[in-house]
């Protein structure tokens, strides 16, 4: 199996954020003690299995989502920059630069891309590769958490490690790629590693997986239902659900009369399962937009375990996750996987907790609420003005 690992999202002159950056760091910063909660790489270098975007409504979290979907998929589902399937292009501009550091094949790579907007001939915008550099390194190289973020001097020599740029491709070679296919898919094209998403469902709940649903995953989330199977037909997708003590199925035809008889903590959890164990055997990444959404909290907690066990997870698949919830925080062992979203007069800001909380012993659901971080919970006055105008308001 052909594994990448992102270790860095990073962007520069993005329009919503402030001073245009935005950066998302996938590798541990803090000091590891205990090496279940994190995946190794080599030495000193590990990856986590947990990260997660905190803040208030409209504080960036899932534009921060988007845009790292939209980095990754280039580098691990090999996406075209007009991909109908990619989220985040409104989120750019002319002239945005996307970093992504990874590893594949024993060598750290660094893909930094411009990218250019244009129009088409019906007026859309489209988008293509302005230059794209490509930078590469053996592991071996690799002897610090800084090295794989430096590629002006290689270890073996004081050669630059410029592997490829795409403006000076032979124009014979370039004319046979696409302007918004990346030059990383001569490195990528055969991996397997997978990316998947639940940003497009986080308000919507139709069942993304076919077929039967194992009972076991059925009843974590509603112990009374033992069959779910959803099959495509000419007419659409037909479910077929039997719950305990019916003599037999029901056969439903709508996800909206589904939507009736199921409740949507049920179905969040079984797309989330289902996308897990697909991450899981890959050692892959899942995106999930408000985990908290229709689940009970000690269900989130079961999820978050999951990742954290390496006996079930051995191949150091990673949850990315933004909530609004600050207790889930607490299921969480480690302080640099957890990124605060903020928005100011300048943009969004996004800030790593461990650069702005040192102290282990606080609970960060209290550092949370309390506002101990600037901005991480609604302004006291904000909600008594508006208890007020209640007040004023209704006779």
């Amino acid at each position: 199996m052909k594994t990448i690992r992102i270790l860095k999202v990073a962007y520069r002159n993005l329009p919503l954020y402030e001073n245009g950056t935005f950066s998302f760091n996938f590798m541990a910063s803090d000091r590891v003690t205990d090496k279940t909660q994190v995946f190794s790489i080599q030495r000193s270098i590990y990856t986590q299995k947990l990260e997660a975007i905190i803040g208030i409504n409209a504080s960036g979290k899932t534009s921060s989502l988007k845009l790292l979907f939209f980095a990754m998929s280039i580098v691990l589902n090999n996406a075209t920059l007009n991909d109908k399937n990619l989220l985040g292009k409104e989120l750019l501009r002319d002239g945005t630069e996307i970093t992504v550091t990874f590893i594949c094949d024993n060598m750290c790579w660094q893909l930094c891309s411009i990218i250019g907007i244009k129009k088409d001939n019906a007026d859309a915008d489209r988008l293509y590769y302005k230059d794209e550099f490509l930078y590469g390194k053996s592991l071996q190289d690799i002897r610090s958490k800084d090295d794989p973020f430096r590629y002006d001097t290689c270890a073996s020599g004081k050669q630059k490690c410029q592997f490829m740029q795409r403006s000076t491709i032979s124009k014979e070679t370039l004319a046979m790629m696409l302007p918004d296919t990346s030059i990383s898919l001569s490195i990528t094209r055969d991996a397997d590693t997978s990316l998947q998403q639940l940003i497009l469902f986080t308000n919507v709940n139709i069942s993304v997986a076919r077929g039967a649903t194992d009972p076991a995953i059925l009843h974590a989330f509603d112990p009374m239902l033992d069959e779910f199977n959803a099959k495509d037909s000419d007419d659409g997708i037909v479910y077929t659900i039997r719950f305990r003590g019916d003599k037999k199925s029901r056969v439903v035809y709508s996800p909206f009369v589904l939507d009736n008889i199921i409740s949507s903590g049920t179905i969040k959890g079984k797309n989330i399962l289902f996308l897990i164990k697909n991450v899981l055997e890959t050692g892959g990444y899942l995106i999930v937009d408000e985990l908290e959404n229709h689940m009970n909290k000690e269900l989130i907690h079961m999820i978050t375990d999951i990742f954290k066990n390496p006996k079930i997870n051995p191949r150091g698949a990673c949850l990315i996750f933004t909530t609004h919830y600050a207790e889930i925080l607490d299921f969480m062992d480690r302080k640099d996987n957890i990124y605060i979203a903020r928005r100011n007069q300048n943009g969004i800001e996004l800030s790593n907790y461990s650069s702005l909380v040192r102290r282990n012993d606080l609970k960060k659901s209290e550092v949370i609420l309390s506002n101990y971080i600037t901005g991480t919970a609604p302004l006291y006055e904000n909600m008594q003005a508006l208890e007020d105008y209640l007040c004023q308001t209704i006779k």
